[in-house]
C-alpha cells in the first residue's frame, strides 16, 4: 500500500511540476516567445542546411555519374592488352566501374548519334579504316579519386597501348564539384554551431530569468521540504515547451514547402524514377528535429539551473 503511495506521490509531482511550468510559460510569455522563436529559427536553419548538403550530394553524385575518364587505345593494341589493362585497372580500389567499347561498338554509336547528319556519313563512308579507337570508360568511386586512376594509367607500362587519356576535360568539373560539395558541409557546420550555441545562450538566460523571478517561492518550497528535484522539474519542463512548441511550428513551416520543392528538384536536375531524390521520410525529420531541439532546451536549462538555483 505504501508502494502505491509512493507511485501516486510520484505522479502527482509530476503533474504539478507540468502545470508550474505552463505557469511560468505564460507570466514570462515575451521571454518563452523569444526563447521559442529562436530555436524555430535554429531548428529551420540545421534543417535547411542539412537538406542542402543532402540534395547538393545528391546532385553532385548524380553529375558524377555521368563524369568519367576515357582511355582511348592504339589502333594496333590487341584486344587481349586492352583486357589487361582492363584488369588491372579493376583491381585498384578507387575504381566503381570500368566499361570496355570495342572499335566496332564506337564507330556504331557514333554512327546512331549522327544518323541525321548525312555529311558525317557520308564521309565515315569514304573512309578505309574505322577512326574511332577501342576505349575503356572508368568511373572512381570518389570524385577526388579520379587523379589516382590517371596517375596509374599513365605508367610506363601503358604507354605503347594508350594514345589519349580525356581526364584534362573533365578535370576543371571533378575539382568543381568537389570544392562545391566541400564548402557547403563547412558552412553548414559553421551555421549549426553559431545558431545551436544562440538557442542555448537565449534559453539559458529565459531559464536564469525564470528562477529570478521565482527565488522567493523556491525559498519557500525548500522551507516546507520539497526535495530539490522537484524544484528543478518545472524549469526543465518549461525548456522542453520551447524545444516541443519550436519543433511543430518548424514542422508546420517546413514540411509544407518540402512538399513542392522535392519534386522541383528533380525535374530540375532530370533524375529518373530510379534516381529520383525522394529520402526524405517527414517522421524522421520529425523525430530529428525533437531530438535536437528537446537536447538544447534540457542543456541550456541544466546549465542555468547548476549555476543560480542555490539549492
Amino acid at each position: 500500500m505504501a508502494k502505491n503511495k509512493r507511485y501516486r506521490i510520484t505522479f502527482l509531482s509530476i503533474i504539478r511540476s507540468i502545470k508550474t511550468s505552463i505557469i511560468n510559460f505564460w507570466r514570462n510569455i515575451w521571454l518563452s516567445t523569444a526563447a521559442t522563436l529562436i530555436m524555430v529559427v535554429t531548428l529551420i536553419i540545421l534543417t535547411v542546411t542539412a537538406l542542402i548538403v543532402s540534395i547538393s550530394s545528391y546532385a553532385i553524385k548524380n553529375v558524377q555519374q555521368r563524369v568519367d575518364v576515357s582511355i582511348y587505345f592504339n589502333t594496333q593494341t590487341s584486344e587481349d592488352q586492352i583486357n589487361q589493362v582492363r584488369s588491372q585497372l579493376e583491381s585498384q580500389s578507387q575504381v566503381a566501374s570500368v566499361q570496355y567499347i570495342s572499335a566496332q561498338d564506337g564507330l556504331n554509336a557514333f554512327k546512331n548519334h549522327h544518323a541525321n547528319d548525312q555529311v558525317i556519313i557520308k564521309s565515315l563512308g569514304e573512309l578505309s579504316s574505322n577512326p574511332i579507337p577501342a576505349t575503356l570508360q572508368v568511373k572512381a568511386k570518389e570524385l577526388n579519386q579520379y587523379d589516382s586512376i590517371v596517375q596509374f594509367v599513365s605508367q610506363d607500362q601503358f604507354k605503347s597501348y594508350i594514345s589519349k587519356i580525356n581526364y584534362d576535360d573533365n578535370r576543371d568539373i571533378i575539382q568543381r564539384l568537389s570544392k562545391i560539395l566541400s564548402t557547403l558541409k563547412e558552412t553548414g557546420i559553421i551555421l549549426a554551431i553559431i545558431f545551436s550555441f544562440i538557442a542555448i545562450l537565449v534559453i539559458f538566460n529565459t531559464i536564469r530569468l525564470t528562477i529570478y523571478n521565482r527565488r522567493e517561492e523556491v525559498e519557500i518550497m525548500r522551507l516546507v521540504g520539497a526535495t530539490d528535484w522537484y524544484i528543478r522539474w518545472p524549469f526543465i519542463i518549461e525548456s522542453m515547451m520551447y524545444a516541443v512548441i519550436a519543433v511543430i511550428i518548424t514542422s508546420l513551416l517546413l514540411f509544407p514547402a518540402l512538399h513542392y520543392i522535392i519534386p522541383a528538384i528533380n525535374e530540375y536536375v532530370g533524375a529518373d524514377a530510379n534516381t529520383a531524390f525522394k529520402f526524405i521520410n517527414y517522421w524522421l525529420l520529425f523525430g530529428g528535429e525533437l531530438f535536437i531541439a528537446l537536447f538544447l532546451g534540457v542543456l541550456s536549462s541544466f546549465v542555468a539551473i547548476r549555476r543560480y538555483l542555490k539549492l
